[in-house]
């Protein structure tokens, strides 16, 4: 077994990030993954969030659809419905992310697909949950993250929320959604049944605040609090250094505290009633911030970086994504990998970011950056012959 998931078949009905980011870890450890996108091409290939490839596509696009084969298929009508339904007889794993009815309305709902294929593991995610008042609206990350708190809880001087600096839920669920599929797959193997698996990109975001959304009952009706925010102090702060770069450190325990006075030169300070516990701390943030950011200014970061080591202060330097790829620490464990990409060359990218010792996962082939690339090869190994294929794309059912 050169894999985890060897001989594991994977039709991947998804599109943007999130779901087709699961059924890229699945790819990752070794599950044959088909793309299906429609003629039009996948929406995640026009989403920026960074400068466009010189294709034209977006560079998402070739992270969560790496090690899949790229079927164009158009399943709205009955014959690309039809060509679905064959591929999912022979899949183990489907996955989508239609809202609430629309498989149902394609003919490819659960309950329809189980009796065809009883050991399908069915993967739906949804924006919002199946049932409620927002289960059909449109959802995106950032909607998300309004909803779930997670905006809430940063905001401008000027009271304006503010979003997190990474996508919440669209990279986060799919390690819970592949997880999920490696769950179901486990006790098919045990049961020889399918099942389905479903979440929502909400759930993700409100399970992303696990430690910080924990409410007593006694708290149901109370007043919003307006006291000190204790995960924003000095002690989890980020401090300019004499040459102008940033590091950030999170000092928890009093230990930690009496390490970082010594690293500053300042042991007088660990001393110091006022600062006597972490709590004291959190509360006297303001003056602390104030006094750490004047001592942070008198040397440059990589100097109060190798303070650090010397004393145990758990810190780093506050890098530029630019910077991360070439980073000693990224570069000794191997958390990025090079691709080629065809149609623009080399790319790199996060390498896979779980190992198993003796069927590890690699990045083998690129995204299929071509529109249905892989169609005559998936059609083939459906069964469809050489001229069903021709007379399929004749009738604008596949690309």
């Amino acid at each position: 077994m050169r894999y985890a998931l060897d001989g594991i078949r994977v039709l991947d009905l998804s599109q943007m990030w999130a779901t087709p980011g699961a059924a890229m870890y699945l790819a990752d450890q070794g599950a044959d993954v088909i793309k299906v996108e429609p003629l039009w091409g996948d929406d995640a290939r026009r989403t920026f969030t960074q400068p466009p490839l010189p294709t034209g596509d977006s560079r998402a696009y070739l992270v969560v659809n790496r090690n899949k084969k790229g079927l164009a298929l158009d399943i709205t009508k009955p014959e690309g419905r039809d060509v679905a339904l064959r591929l999912a007889d022979r899949s183990d794993v489907l996955l989508h992310n239609f809202r609430p009815g629309v498989a149902e309305r394609l003919g490819l709902g659960y309950a329809a697909l189980r009796k065809r294929n009883p050991r399908l593991v069915y993967v739906w995610v949804t924006p919002y949950g199946r049932k409620g008042p927002y289960a059909s609206w449109r959802g995106y990350d950032r909607l998300f993250q309004a909803l779930s708190g997670v905006m809430g809880r940063r905001r401008s001087p000027d009271g304006t929320p503010q979003g997190a600096g990474v996508w919440v839920s669209d990279m986060a669920a799919p390690m819970l959604v592949s997880y999920g599929v490696a769950l179901a797959l486990l006790v098919r193997e045990r049961t020889g049944r399918g099942q389905m698996v479903d979440t929502s990109l909400l759930q993700v975001a409100i399970a992303m605040q696990a430690v910080d959304m924990v409410r007593l009952e006694s708290e149901r009706h109370a007043a919003k609090s307006h006291g000190p925010d204790l995960a924003a102090q000095a002690m989890f702060g980020c401090y300019r250094c004499a040459d102008d770069r940033w590091l950030t450190i999170v000092v928890i325990s009093d230990k930690e505290w009496r390490a970082l006075c010594k690293a500053l030169d300042t042991p007088e300070m660990a001393d110091d009633p006022a600062y006597a516990t972490s709590l004291k701390r959190a509360e006297r943030s303001d003056e602390l911030y104030q006094l750490l950011s004047g001592l942070f200014e008198t040397r440059p970061r990589d100097a109060w970086l190798l303070a650090f080591q010397e004393h145990d202060v758990p810190g780093a330097p506050v890098l530029d994504p630019s910077e991360v790829y070439d980073h000693p620490q990224a570069v000794a464990n191997r958390m990025f990998t090079t691709v080629r990409q065809p149609e623009v060359g080399p790319v790199s990218m996060f390498n896979v970011p779980l190992r198993l010792s003796a069927t590890p996962g690699r990045v083998r082939t690129p995204a299929p950056l071509t529109l249905g690339r892989h169609t005559a090869k998936v059609l083939a190994e459906a069964g469809y012959t050489p001229a069903e294929v021709r007379a399929l794309r004749k009738r604008g059912v596949v690309k």
